[in-house]
């Protein structure tokens, strides 16, 4: 496993207008070692899925370039940590995003400073080299989706969340994980776990709630699913969690009335694959009542190989 180890950079864009009817994901991985890239773009709209899922040429320049363009997808880096711009065109569709943050940037390298006796989920993916790093953001998103087939242009705007991760790593480390971020108006929350394909019985956690005030670290997690639907996925899923300063909160994210469900595409199909099920739907606070958007992510690895791991 530690042979398969390589450099890979991966950005993960997350946008919700469930009042327009659209949600959309924007994701992409680049391996300059292994001179390849792989990007895709999937959107939801009026029940149809547009999705494109592909190989393309590594970009050049790469390293510190402020717009990184991936075949039809291109990112562009307009201001650190606050302004920032997705745009994707083919033939079915031209979307152009514009994010701005909602909170401040957070490290995930702050969950081993804060819970040492704690497992890292960094260095389960990267066995332990310290050479990986994970970085996510809340954001608020506003923009143009134009569907080529009718000439329609729908203006958006939305609640949207950033991921960044880069280093050494590798992805069949992972047997299953639940991954989320979830925007309340004032809170943000990113909760990641992930149960390891060498010893599934280890249960590695990761989380912090972002405020105006800063963010903090999650001392303890809790998830627990509710009910299955007809693709044995929860009908629910209920966070609990406490933070660094002793704050609880109990988050209640309901599948079943989600706005979409979108396969994410991030790798090319192989004999072992990681499934990724992308589900975007509301949720509510219940320590204040508030209601939220939240992109409940739930993973698994399937393929040759997998059930006996």
């Amino acid at each position: 496993m530690r042979a398969k180890l390589r450099w890979k950079e991966n950005w993960f864009w997350i946008f919700m207008d469930p009042d327009r009817d659209i949600c959309c994901l924007a994701h992409a991985t680049v391996e300059p070692t292994m001179d390849r890239a792989f990007a895709s773009f999937t959107l939801l709209h009026g029940g149809r899925t547009y999705s494109s899922a592909k190989e393309v040429p590594m970009p050049v320049p790469f390293e510190h370039s402020r717009e990184v363009k991936l075949g039809d997808l291109t990112y562009r880096f307009v201001k650190p940590q606050a302004e920032f711009q997705v745009e994707f065109e083919n033939d079915e569709m031209a979307v152009t995003l514009d994010f701005t943050a909602r909170m401040a940037l957070f490290d995930f390298l702050a969950c081993s400073d804060v819970n040492p006796d704690q497992l890292s989920i960094s260095e389960c993916t990267g066995f332990g080299l310290g050479q990986f790093r994970h970085q996510s953001q809340a954001l608020e998103g506003r923009g143009t989706v134009r569907l080529k087939e009718d000439g329609r242009v729908i203006e958006v705007a939305g609640s949207a969340y950033r991921d960044h991760s880069w280093g050494m790593r590798n992805d069949e480390t992972a047997h299953d994980h639940n991954w989320s971020v979830i925007n309340f108006p004032d809170h943000a929350f990113h909760i990641f776990r992930l149960h390891g394909a060498l010893r599934p019985n280890v249960t590695l956690m990761e989380g912090y709630v972002a405020t105006r005030e800063g963010n903090r670290v999650l001392k303890t997690i809790d998830i627990e699913y509710l009910g299955r639907d007809d693709e044995d996925l929860p009908e629910k899923v209920t966070f609990r969690a406490v933070d660094y300063d002793n704050q609880s909160y109990t988050i209640v994210c309901d599948l079943a009335a989600r706005y979409a469900r979108i396969i994410l595409h991030s790798q090319k199909p192989g004999d072992l694959t990681y499934v990724n099920s992308e589900n975007m739907c509301p949720c509510i606070l219940q320590e204040t009542g508030d209601e939220g958007q939240a992109n409940v992510e739930i993973g698994w690895l399937t393929g040759a190989g997998a059930k006996e791991v």
